[in-house]
């Protein structure tokens, strides 16, 4: 362990000394193996990596805090919780959010984190809750359950936002009616378990969401798709949330909803009419990005007419629409998108594309620029294995980051891989 905290340390101090380097220049650090399903966050001049390490007994939730104070990087790698009961899955992980706490005289660059994770909660394979926990700088509140339902049924694909006044906008996919007798919930035909995420026949799933502070949270839409990941931002106006909807006629375009401030959650819009019919959860949700200026983006995978395609669009406020979409791919992607705006409106997108004549994948970036001129660069060859996860892209000290998990030649045998530049 200390081998592996001073190598991180190494390397990200290493970084941190580099800022004035040329954009071009590119570093990577490898955690050790076991290491999978990373995630970035971020506030101010706090930044985050969480991840998880997985033994045949239990899996572990950590965190590396990674902070610049002028001219020194500071890193902390934790272990947040270690349970043989956890539920881990490829597509549906867990994540720490950062945010101010509402507390008299807070010390200097003193920060709240909220970690979530997926606990079991019934025999089902697909059984399990949302817990959620408050910890800070040497002191760990009791894990709380995010939902009200006892139901034992799927609740996860957690999205959260921080609202810039102590509190963190946490939204997610509940099955609680998914256990009732009603309309199919999703699976074709011929489908497997696996390949479904265990979704037979109930209710519908639906989208909710709350803000920490709130005492219970808000149905969005009682009918939305059953496990592909929801995205939630927040700028000073409004907050949004995205995600793959679900019609009666198994249409399953990217929904959308808001709330201004100080004011009520609107009704599900449509990001775009892909029209995209498909009986069974695809497993890829959109991805969201907001800037301080105010300006929301969204990217997302669709297939209509079995035609994979990644597209980009633009939120435009004054109407409460999104712009008529950028097409970025349609070379059979993959998917699993991600999205940051940088604060003059520049767009860096993300997501796992394909090429003839090779069965890797590639995590490709797309630049986009304010006035919609797009330029494309694979950062990475990897795996399209869906043990390899969904990457994930961050803009923090005029540098993006990128991190992944990095497959082995044997189960087990993977890390998680953050690379800068």
């Amino acid at each position: 362990m200390i081998k592996y905290i001073c190598t991180l340390l190494v390397g990200l101090f290493f970084l941190g000394c580099n800022v004035n380097e040329q954009a071009s220049l590119q570093e990577c650090f490898q955690l050790p193996a076991g290491t999978h399903l990373p995630r970035f966050a971020q506030q101010d001049s706090t930044f985050i990596l969480s991840f998880v390490r997985s033994t045949e007994q239990q899996s572990e939730l950590h965190y590396a805090l990674h902070t610049f104070d002028n001219k020194w990087g500071i890193l902390l790698d934790r272990p947040i919780h270690v349970d043989s009961n956890m539920f881990i899955n490829w597509a549906d992980f867990p994540s720490i959010t950062v945010y101010t706490p509402d507390i008299p005289n807070p010390p200097p660059m003193y920060k709240y984190y909220w970690a979530h994770w997926l606990q079991y909660s019934g025999k089902g394979t697909y059984d399990y809750d949302v817990m959620g926990m408050n910890f800070g700088d040497r002191v760990f509140f009791d894990p709380v359950k995010l939902h009200q339902d006892t139901v034992s049924a799927e609740h996860g694909f957690v999205s959260t936002a921080n609202l810039g006044q102590s509190d963190i906008q946490v939204s997610w996919l509940d099955g609680r009616y998914t256990k009732e007798v009603g309309a199919a919930a999703g699976a074709a035909d011929g489908e497997t378990q696996e390949e479904d995420h265990g979704h037979g026949h109930g209710g519908a799933m639906t989208l909710r969401t709350k803000a920490l502070s709130d005492s219970v949270s808000v149905e969005l839409d009682h009918r939305v798709c059953d496990c592909c990941n929801t995205a939630t931002t927040a700028t000073k106006d409004l907050v949004m949330v995205a995600y793959r909807d679900r019609s009666e006629q198994e249409i399953r375009d990217i929904g959308y909803v808001i709330k201004p401030t100080g004011g009520e959650w609107s009704t599900p819009k449509l990001v775009h009419a892909d029209n995209w019919e498909i009986s069974g959860c695809p497993v890829n949700g959109p991805a969201l990005a907001a800037n301080d200026a105010g300006n929301i983006a969204v990217i997302w995978y669709t297939a209509p007419a079995d035609r994979a395609q990644i597209r980009f669009s633009r939120y435009d406020a004054a109407n409460d629409a999104f712009s008529p979409p950028l097409l970025l791919d349609d070379n059979t992607p993959l998917g699993r998108v991600d999205l940051q705006l940088a604060e003059d409106g520049t767009a860096y997108a993300t997501a796992l594309t394909t090429k003839e004549d090779t069965d890797d994948a590639f995590l490709t970036l797309w630049t986009i620029s304010p006035s919609g001129e797009v330029s494309r660069e694979d950062l990475a060859t990897t795996s399209a294995a869906r043990s390899a996860g969904f990457p994930k892209i961050a803009l923090f000290q005029n540098k993006l980051y990128w991190t992944r998990t990095v497959l082995g030649d044997k189960k087990g045998d993977q890390y998680a891989e953050v690379c800068w530049r």
